[in-house]
């Protein structure tokens, strides 16, 4: 399957409220249920992006490593190839979804930190200090190791929305250079443990951002959000959400490389606007022969995916197609109009 033609959902299970939360109390049978209605109510969902927790994964290997076998199986009985994103960098306040903070990937940033590492020091035993480095190298080692060839598998997102900050645009920030560090060396070991699926980095929508991480990415994956409800954001004019679009898949054109929107489609609390936000948001995609993977399939108790009932709603609203009770969001199924695949460009 080539990115065209991909017609996807991002998925986090219902119950958790973070990606730890998620993969440390991991409930199977109730993936299982949640996969398959959404494979009911979107016949044509070909694939799925699905979030990881490197963090669960150190604290229970074994058991993280069988429940993420378990979860291919279960995309595979739907015929849904699978995108697994392996870390974060998306941090928000108002509910956070946990991930890599700052202070693991630049050096000098808290005291256990030092200058000529790679990443820093932390006290793994009383007798002998662990490189960071070691720990995410184990969590790559294992995942990668493990299914780097499996047949289940589209593509690996090394990392959702680096680079979020003022400091991507300033080219003599160390941050900005320590994070680029860390996300090529993310590359080069996975290429070195013999990943045959693409690798790509899903990057929130800022242009300088995609063209940091194109270098490591074998296709270009970015967020094309219209974010209607905030007049401050330029995403928020529709002429302005279509230019960078433009912008993305032209510097996607001089690098020979395929583009995906991996995460798309801004929230709304109200369904019928929230439907009026995807169609317009996937008619541009579609009309320029963008696949896309909308974010997200069901309800849960993370950021963005549940109404204030269910705990604190951000800016982005509800971005949720599936309701707590398994029920389509009215006028969802308009999802199913853009899952035919036409001519690319």
């Amino acid at each position: 399957m080539r990115c065209p033609e991909v017609r996807g959902f991002n998925y986090d299970g219902s119950w958790g409220t973070s990606a730890l939360d998620l993969w440390q109390h991991h409930q199977h049978g109730t993936m299982a249920v949640e996969i398959a209605r959404g494979k009911r109510y979107f016949p044509g969902w070909n694939v799925a992006r699905w979030w990881l927790s490197h963090e669960s994964f150190q604290r229970g290997p074994e058991r993280f490593l069988a429940d993420f076998d378990a979860g291919l199986s279960v995309f595979a009985s739907h015929e849904i190839l699978v995108m697994p994103l392996l870390f974060n960098r998306w941090r928000d306040p108002v509910c956070d979804f946990g991930g890599v903070p700052l202070d693991h990937i630049v050096p000098g940033a808290n005291f256990g930190n030092k200058a000529k590492d790679l990443f820093h020091y932390v006290d793994d035993s009383p007798r002998e200090p662990v490189l960071i480095e070691a720990l995410f190298r184990r969590y790559l080692d294992a995942v990668i190791g493990a299914f780097g060839n499996d047949p289940r598998i589209f593509a690996w997102d090394l990392c959702n929305e680096p680079l979020m900050g003022e400091y991507v645009d300033d080219p003599d920030s160390p941050v900005r250079e320590a994070e680029v560090r860390w996300l090529k060396w993310c590359y080069e070991v996975c290429k070195a443990l013999g990943a045959s699926q693409p690798l790509t980095i899903g990057n929130y929508p800022n242009v300088t951002a995609l063209r940091l991480t194109a270098p490591m990415s074998d296709f270009l994956s970015f967020h094309p959000y219209y974010i209607w409800n905030d007049p401050s954001n330029p995403l928020s004019r529709k002429l302005d959400f279509e230019a960078f679009v433009g912008s993305c898949q032209a510097i996607a054109h001089d690098l020979g490389k395929d583009l995906l929107a991996n995460e798309t489609v801004w929230g709304s609390e109200d369904d019928a606007e929230h439907v009026e936000i995807m169609r317009y948001t996937l008619g541009v995609l579609a009309e320029r022969g963008i696949g896309f993977i909308v974010h997200a399939l069901h309800h849960s108790l993370v950021a963005d995916l549940h109404t204030a009932g269910y705990g604190p709603v951000g800016i982005p609203g509800c971005l949720q197609f599936i309701n707590p009770d398994g029920s389509l969001r009215a006028g969802h199924e308009a999802f199913n109009e853009f899952t035919a695949i036409s001519g690319t460009t």
